[in-house]
């Protein structure tokens, strides 16, 4: 483990410009949401980016064992930029993944 947030960890974090529940396109300094994973040997595993409109702001249902978190940030030039997180499922101990 290290001491960074998964919003720290996934700042910068290339994605896709297509939104994954609508389809829309996703254009550089618009606002999206996105949902990752924590895997031990990969780390934090980005899965899904969404439009404004789409995303999600909390975890419904989280999977069991899985630390999840969903994330808004900036899309820039194909990136996530200026990361927060939203929502995470398990809760933090001082110590981050």
């Amino acid at each position: 483990m290290n001491s960074s947030t998964p919003a720290e960890r996934l700042n910068g974090t290339r994605t896709g410009h297509i939104c994954d529940r609508c389809n829309k396109s996703i254009r550089t300094g618009d606002l999206v949401r996105a949902y990752a994973t924590y895997y031990d040997h990969d780390g934090w595993m980005l899965r899904r980016t969404w439009c404004e409109d789409c995303g999600d702001s909390t975890i419904n249902e989280s999977t069991d064992g899985a630390d999840e978190v969903i994330l808004e940030a900036v899309f820039w030039n194909h990136r996530l930029v200026s990361v927060e997180t939203r929502d995470r499922s398990r809760p933090t101990t001082g110590v981050e993944q």
